[in-house]
């Protein structure tokens, strides 16, 4: 009896699992979609991902239906021994049949949809959408195929129709005017350099950050090394609460009680991987404890006037509060205190962004290799972070950044978007807002409210009189 209702359970689970979750799509087959290219249409095999309007196209048929113009592209699904299968994606070149299979209009359906992160090529440079794989086939999100393909589409009466003689350029206000932005908790596009705020949803909120945290880590870590407390190039020793950490669900690296790392493999782990333990052990050590790491990091949000910031952890992990009635605690902030932090953090020590920018990061001492977690380092040329953020309260969350230089003159862009309900959706919004303000900027120069007094951040280093404890 007790295995038969065993069974029973597994299945019931197994089928509310099928019909649920945010990788699958709702319906399992694809429907055949109108789309026009100047005076040319066809049908492209569609199909809604969770909910309708969420469209996703057949690669395969739309590199057929874009054969002889600007955006033709060809998609061949291939397989090495060093990289395993992959998807080449080659612009400028008319597609053929696919693998001798027959042409991309067979309507060949093996597979149910689901949505991960099949490695894909674009000209020899790797992307990370993510998309669903039929065979040598690859659905993508229509976003998405705007982004990666450079060409912009819209649904018309007669329906969906490209335009490749043109660039993908994301109209924001449009688009805040729709209501894109009202699915996030917060959202704000700014100008590190001069404080402009290019676009704000919800930007005084108070909201859980994550790993967005780690931020903050750095900034203390960085002024740390400044006063000669510590250095970039201490062995750092590990605790045993770091080593716990490091073993538990959440854990990125395995970091053994009392041996000592290099402090910049810890921190590149730390900004690339999001490594919660990392930034344990790195707080420790200029500290001594987690608990006086937070304390300064609580003091210095106050010094800096980010009345917003709260945190409990270095690392952004939810925790439960000490007590006989507990809660989750959450470390929080709001997006415009979180931009005057990256601003800090781009104006005072730079070199962040010689980590953040990395597409892969290696690090000997812990046996580790990363890819790094911001996706937009992959899909936007020249993105240089900053960090990615995730837990089921915060939602996916991203700070990215992107130097763009007019006439001579170099600023950085800042895309702030927190409360994403997944980072599908987090990636197309940030790199929406940070192709918006490169175009933007590249058309009117860089933008100046009237009147407007540049921002005049907090005096470099720190006032506090901090010292390591015991």
């Amino acid at each position: 009896m007790k295995l038969r209702k065993t069974i029973l359970s597994l299945l019931l689970a197994f089928l509310l699992l099928l019909g649920c979750g945010a990788t699958a799509f709702a319906d399992p087959y694809p429907f055949n979609l109108l789309v026009l290219v100047g005076d040319t249409s066809g049908t492209v095999r569609a199909a809604w991902n969770e909910y309708e309007d969420n469209c996703f196209l057949s690669l395969q048929d739309l590199s057929t239906l874009l054969n002889g113009t600007p955006a033709a592209f060809t998609l061949e699904r291939r397989y090495t021994d060093a990289d395993g299968e992959f998807f080449a994606v080659t612009t400028g070149r008319d597609s053929e049949a696919w693998n001798g299979a027959g042409p991309a209009s067979d309507g060949r359906w093996t597979s149910s949809l689901y949505l991960s992160r099949n490695r894909i090529f674009v000209d020899g440079a790797e992307r990370r959408y993510y998309t669903c794989k039929n065979g040598s086939d690859l659905y993508m999100s229509l976003t998405d195929i705007q982004l990666m393909l450079d060409i912009p589409a819209e649904f018309t009466e007669e329906g969906l129709r490209f335009f490749p003689e043109e660039r993908f350029r994301p109209d924001v206000p449009k688009l805040a005017e729709a209501g894109y932005f009202e699915s996030f908790s917060a959202v704000l596009l700014a100008d590190a350099d001069n404080g402009y705020v290019l676009y704000s949803f919800n930007a005084d909120s108070t909201v859980p950050i994550a790993s967005i945290t780690k931020l903050m880590t750095y900034l203390l870590l960085a002024e740390g090394a400044q006063r000669d407390q510590i250095s970039f190039d201490d062995q750092v020793t590990v605790s045993a609460e770091a080593a716990a950490l490091s073993q538990g669900a959440d854990a990125m690296v395995s970091l053994a009680q009392s041996r000592a790392y290099p402090f910049r493999e810890l921190l590149a782990a730390m900004l690339l991987a999001s490594s919660n333990e990392c930034a344990l052990a790195l707080a420790e050590h200029l500290d001594g404890s987690e608990a006086l790491f937070v304390e300064h990091m609580n003091l210095k949000a106050r010094e800096l006037g980010m009345g917003s910031a709260h945190f409990y952890n270095p690392h952004g992990l939810p925790g439960y509060l000490p007590g006989a009635i507990t809660n989750k605690s959450q470390n929080v902030m709001s997006a415009r205190d979180l931009f005057l932090l990256c601003q800090i953090l781009l104006r005072d020590y730079p070199e962040i962004t010689e980590i953040t920018r990395q597409q892969f990061g290696s690090m000997p001492s812990l046996k580790y290799i990363t890819a790094n977690s911001n996706a937009l380092v992959f899909n936007l040329e020249g993105c240089s972070g900053l960090k990615t953020g995730s837990t089921n309260k915060a939602g996916s969350c991203l700070v990215a950044t992107l130097p763009v230089t007019v006439g001579g003159e170099t600023h950085t862009a800042v895309a702030i978007v927190l409360g994403s309900e997944g980072p599908d959706n987090r990636n197309q919004a940030a790199e929406i807002l940070l192709r918006y303000a490169r175009d933007t900027w590249e058309e009117r120069g860089f933008l100046w409210q009237e009147d407007f007094e540049e921002l005049e951040l907090p005096t470099p280093g720190i006032s506090l009189p901090w010292h390591k404890g015991d």
